[in-house]
């Protein structure tokens, strides 16, 4: 069945049942009533191609996921909260959200091209960001609707949201100073990640705010992972000068911590402070003792980038103009003192 039999068995206008089947507001809601009734009598599915070609929008956003190595578990734990608040907001005008997944730079840019190229989304949210990004830069050439979760030094001016890792980094020091502590280490992801440069950036100003010193060694890169700590907490308490407290950027680095001092004996908070940066899962909160950090709210946070990314086309730029400006994006601290204990003297 199509909608020209539809239409003539209702007794209506093509048109008319185009705009009843669309919820239309010009059609009566006892017409709508009665029209949907019989599609779902009659078994009519309107076509979802044919409506996005005449309306020139496929109602699909693209979400592309930091680029993962099989160890890393960062993005299972706060992307899929995320990835609930994105569709909470696209559900309202009738859009879907798909993710992308790569397993390396060239195969994520290569599905990148052929997103835009092709136009397989309306729209994309582009994650894990780098310093030098040319995955920005692409979607910016093409004029392509793009909202980065991150920022970035390239792609020109856009529209971002980012982790406040500065306030974070600033607030992480100054807790282990509190505490007495002054040699502090930092462990971060390794490569070109944006995120690493702004909490390491961010770090060495609060260290020399405070008046403390970095030795060499003590800021130490490695994977974003749990064996990325572990080797980071290895090389760091290999130091002739072994710091007292360690600050990671991600929980998941911090973990690997725990596992590094059990093996030599030690105990978080007590012989070693240890912060955890930015808590991505829950498995921090069941340490022994609970892991230190910063929580961040990620439904709403995905709610966010779907208003920003919204505000990019043409018929709801209007409703949302006010999410299109960057925003850093508040991280709260969730404190342990058993994770912080006053430096030993």
């Amino acid at each position: 069945m199509d909608i020209r039999e539809l239409a003539k068995g209702l007794k209506l206008s093509i048109s008319t049942v185009s705009r009843a089947l669309n919820d239309a507001d010009e059609v009566s809601a006892k017409t709508r009533e009665r029209v949907r009734a019989a599609a779902h009598e009659l078994g009519y599915a309107p076509s979802k191609s044919a409506a996005s070609l005449r309306r020139g929008r496929l109602d699909v956003v693209g979400l592309m996921l930091p680029v993962r190595r099989e160890e890393e578990t960062y993005t299972l734990g706060i992307f899929m909260r995320l990835a609930d608040g994105l569709q909470s907001v696209l559900s309202q005008h009738g859009m879907d959200l798909v993710m992308y997944s790569s397993e390396s730079w060239d195969d994520e840019f290569a599905r990148l091209r052929r997103i835009v190229d092709r136009r397989q989304v309306d729209g994309l949210i582009l994650a894990g960001t780098r310093r030098h990004d040319e995955r920005l830069d692409y979607v910016a050439s093409r004029n392509f609707p793009f909202v980065a979760l991150g920022r970035s030094e390239s792609g020109g001016e856009h529209t971002w949201v980012d982790l406040d890792f500065e306030t974070a980094a600033a607030a992480g020091v100054a807790r282990l100073v509190a505490c007495e502590h002054q040699r502090i280490a930092l462990a971060i992801p390794d490569g070109d990640a944006m995120q690493a440069h702004l909490y390491l950036r961010a770090w060495k100003k609060a260290m020399k705010k405070h008046g403390l010193k970095v030795p060499a060694g003590y800021v130490q890169r490695n994977t974003l992972s749990e064996r990325g700590g572990y080797l980071a907490t290895e090389a760091l308490l290999g130091l002739d000068d072994a710091p007292d407290a360690l600050m990671f950027q991600s929980d998941c680095m911090a973990i690997g911590a725990y596992r590094k001092l059990h093996e030599m004996g030690l105990i978080p908070g007590r012989d070693l402070a240890i912060s955890g940066g930015v808590l991505a899962g829950e498995v921090s909160e069941y340490l022994a003792p609970p892991l230190s950090g910063f929580t961040l709210d990620a439904h709403a946070l995905g709610q966010r980038l779907a208003r920003a990314l919204l505000a990019q086309l043409p018929e709801l730029a209007e409703t949302y103009r006010a999410e299109r400006e960057p925003l850093l994006w508040p991280l709260t601290l969730r404190d342990n003192d058993g994770a912080a204990p006053p430096a030993a003297r």
